[in-house]
């Protein structure tokens, strides 16, 4: 799949909250001087001595990334909130955290009984450990009734059902994917077609570090960069040793066996890593992969001297401003599955979301639940407004296209409230740009738009995607729970003394086998295909 010359100011409209998972270094006195008026709203307001019948109910949320971070655009945090007061006639009180402290802060906030209200989380994980500390109660019966919710696809009111009762709320519904991204024009300078299968990925590797893809002459491009295994995982996929989710773990839920494995116990494990080994040996392959972050490896790809990375589905549009300064008619390609071992069920799509919890004992919860479905996900004009701000100020709307503001000041795209993301009414039927582009340049990004909407579809009706399940995600096991830093750790070690040579591939295997058995490891795999409803097929 070919996309040529795509700009990373596209994207900035394209992908919300769900993707803005980097951390700030907002301080903890920053954090508390800007959230200071509506963190006291959100611990207080629950006393009001108001009947519901003469106080409209108030919405608390407590949620990063509103607006920027906590210390950002104060004035427009403020400002947004009034809005939907004076517009919708309801009270919204968001209580911005800082992101690099998050997770810590609302730990202590929900632990202390300090919180109440809808509180943003990141994962499944969260809501089944806060459902297990009883500090959060179930939501499906306030929303029996609610048309909007109703009207939701059928998946996503069950994405968050355990044991028979809605504890999360999905504000908003959305797929996900990654992909391979190359560069097509390094292939076409070589006479190369589009790697589809690993031997073919290993050619292209090898020519883009030694044949002078880009013609200067120079021997200063390489085959694939990384930032530790998790931007490897279309390899691992294509020996059928698939890894978890996040690619940074070998216990995985897996379509072909059907059940969570690990993928260590595989002989396709070895196999892979010897590849990988290779890789590596010959300098095809980063030799700072384990040591890389994320930014190291984007910027490594930008710099011009990797030619081939597994990231988000569209980062060849985030990648082409950087690149079409040192290759102006730069292209690219992006592989959304590559054969090998197995040739269906390889790569997979997941349903990202703004996860929402309500705090238990919170005063009005059914009421405050309603109104915001309602407003998040009821109507188009609410819906951005929760997503996109503030009409008129940080986006606009025009026939069916939904354009994010450029700030005068800055030249950037406006930041935005991002309570919600796409629901498929409107993600569907809407095309989603920044605000000023030229008639080229908004081509570009419909077309990039069009390109990520049929890359899930074409693959799914291919049968080399799947998609992900809430229960073929993460394992729900309270083993798990308690040992993942350790069994990611012992994964780790494994891999990268293998990859790097340090170790023979058996004796990597078999350590990390060994360590995971004494963990504990065999229960999370009971556990966890027990509540998929699944039977397991290897044991430690």
């Amino acid at each position: 799949m070919k996309i040529k010359k795509l700009f990373a100011l596209l994207l900035s409209a394209v992908i919300l909250s769900t993707m803005a998972a980097g951390c700030g270094n907002d301080s903890a006195e920053e954090s508390s001087a800007a959230g200071s008026s509506s963190s006291t709203a959100a611990s207080t307001s629950s006393g009001g001595e108001e009947s519901a019948e003469e106080e409209p109910v108030e919405i608390r949320i407590t949620r990063p990334l509103y607006f920027g971070d906590a210390s950002e655009n104060l004035d427009l945090k403020e400002e947004w909130m009034q809005m939907v007061e004076e517009k919708y006639g309801v009270k919204v009180s968001v209580n911005y955290l800082p992101r690099n402290e998050y997770t810590s802060k609302i730990n202590l906030l929900m632990t202390s009984e300090s919180v109440d209200g809808l509180v943003g989380v990141f994962s499944t994980n969260e809501i089944l450990n806060y459902k297990d500390m009883g500090v959060i109660e179930p939501i499906g019966t306030y929303l029996e009734n609610n048309e909007t919710w109703k009207s939701m696809p059928e998946d996503m009111q069950n994405l968050y059902l355990f044991d028979g009762e809605l504890w999360g709320l999905p504000a908003g519904y959305s797929s996900n994917l990654f992909t391979r991204t190359v560069r097509k024009d390094w292939l076409d300078n070589l006479g190369m077609e589009v790697p589809t299968n690993l031997d073919e990925l290993y050619e292209m590797a090898y020519a883009f570090t030694y044949d002078d893809p880009d013609g200067n002459g120079v021997d200063d491009t390489y085959g694939l960069t990384a930032s530790g295994t998790w931007n490897l995982q279309d390899i691992f996929q294509a020996f059928g040793a698939r890894l978890d989710s996040s690619g940074s773990g070998s216990i995985a839920y897996d379509p072909i066996e059907n059940c969570w494995v690990d993928s260590m116990l595989k002989p396709e494990m070895v196999d892979c890593l010897t590849y990988l080994n290779k890789m590596y040996e010959e300098g095809l392959l980063d030799p700072e992969l384990f040591t890389n972050s994320g930014s190291n490896m984007r910027e490594k790809f930008w710099a011009g001297e990797y030619g081939s990375t597994f990231y988000w589905l569209g980062f060849s549009g985030e990648s082409a401003p950087y690149l079409t300064k040192i290759t102006p008619d730069v292209e690219f390609a992006e592989i959304s599955y590559l054969k090998g071992n197995i040739d269906h069920d390889i790569n997979c799509a997941w349903y990202s979301t703004v996860p929402y919890v309500m705090v238990a004992d919170t005063p009005d919860a059914d009421k405050m639940v309603q109104e915001f479905v309602d407003l998040a996900l009821g109507s188009q004009e609410s819906h951005f407004d929760f997503a996109y701000g503030i009409e008129g100020k940080t986006y606009r709307v025009d026939g069916n296209t939904v354009y994010t503001l450029v700030d005068p000041d800055t030249d950037t795209p406006m930041t935005t409230p991002s309570l919600t993301t796409y629901i498929p009414a409107y993600y569907d039927d809407f095309t989603f740009l920044t605000d000023g582009l030229d008639a080229e340049a908004e081509q570009t990004a419909i077309d990039l738009l069009n390109f990520k909407k049929s890359v899930i579809n074409e693959g799914l009706e291919e049968g080399g995607i799947f998609r992900l399940s809430e229960v073929t995600i993460t394992p729900f096991s309270d083993t798990y729970l308690m040992i993942q830093a350790d069994i990611t750790t012992a994964f780790e070690t494994a891999v990268s003394s293998l990859i790097t040579g340090t170790v023979d591939p058996q004796t990597a295997v078999d350590t990390y086998l060994a360590e995971v058995k004494a963990l504990g490891a065999q229960d999370v795999l009971d556990e966890a295909n027990e509540a998929a409803g699944l039977t397991g097929t290897l044991s430690y």
